[in-house]
């Protein structure tokens, strides 16, 4: 098996290939801000009342059990079912 020698890399080809491929606006809208958004992340606020006053009970729910959990070290409580209650995709199959 004869192997084929590399062609040396040059500054030139290192610098064509550091550049995104397809990437940007003009990539026939696959991709890019075509909104005008930011792209600095910002936060509001809303308290986990004023969310259900605007009905938004799902995003409530969510930030309600985030400002309940403990911290990380805590013990994990593992919650068994009974095994005619588990669905048929986690059974074992052996």
């Amino acid at each position: 098996m004869v192997r084929r020698r590399k062609a040396p890399i040059t500054p030139e080809a290192l610098e064509d290939s550091t550049e995104p491929q397809g990437l940007g606006p003009g990539a026939a809208g696959q991709s890019g801000d075509l909104q005008g958004l930011s792209e600095v992340a910002d936060a509001d606020s809303e308290s986990v009342e004023e969310l259900v006053e605007e009905g938004q009970t799902l995003e409530a729910e969510t930030i309600a059990g985030v400002e309940k959990a403990s911290d990380g070290e805590a013990q994990v409580r593992v919650h068994e079912r009974p095994e005619d209650d588990v669905p048929e995709e986690y059974r074992d199959r052996d």
